[in-house]
């Protein structure tokens, strides 16, 4: 009896030292597999953090780009100078600019797109450009072909300066909160310029 008593408590600690070590086993796996889930992790967390960045930076860049196309996409159905406002309507509404203007370089208007307003103050504005231009172009410095101003409402005035002809034009844009760069209406300028030599 004393035999096997001493038996089945060799057999129990045996039996219990298996067990925990099985225990240990398991519990150091399960811990490996939580080092790992969180390796796994980390990489998708900085994917999407790289992912985020890229888009934020991309997003101006894109959005540039689409107008870009968008402007050198304009209809001008018949070609004729009655097809201005149509054409400048079509710029204000592609490029969201609350007001576009073309004048000439005394300011006054040739077309107007229909939601601008305050067109007085507007072509003085593309009138003090051309003053301006020609200033930075004396001495036979390179006249510039875009001026840009920035108001504290956050409004920004871009005056595109080209010629048709002889003649000095401006295609002025306004747009709030919207980054421009002074090359932001050159693709507009084909159509307006084909309208207007016709």
């Amino acid at each position: 009896m004393l035999l096997l008593t001493a038996g089945y408590l060799f057999g129990a600690n045996r039996g219990y030292q298996a067990r925990e070590q099985l225990r240990r086993q398991n519990l150091e796996q399960a811990e490996e597999m939580g080092l790992l889930r969180q390796r796994l992790s980390l990489p998708e967390e900085r994917d999407e953090d790289l992912h985020t960045t890229i888009k934020r930076v991309l997003t101006p860049l894109i959005q540039r780009e689409r107008l870009s196309f968008d402007l050198s996409h304009l209809k001008a159905t018949s070609g004729r100078r009655s097809d201005l406002t149509t054409l400048v309507d079509q710029i204000a509404e592609k490029g969201n600019f609350s007001a576009v203007l073309l004048s000439d370089e005394a300011g006054w208007p040739l077309a107007s797109s229909n939601n601008a307003r305050d067109l007085d103050r507007l072509g003085a504005t593309t009138s003090l450009l051309f003053l301006l231009a020609d200033r930075i172009a004396r001495d036979k410095a390179p006249a510039p072909l875009s001026l840009m101003v920035h108001d504290e409402a956050n409004t920004v005035t871009l005056c595109r300066i080209f010629r048709v002809g002889s003649q000095r034009l401006s295609l002025t844009a306004v747009s709030t909160g919207t980054q421009l760069t002074p090359m932001t209406l050159d693709p507009a300028l084909a159509k307006v310029e084909a309208v207007l030599s016709s």
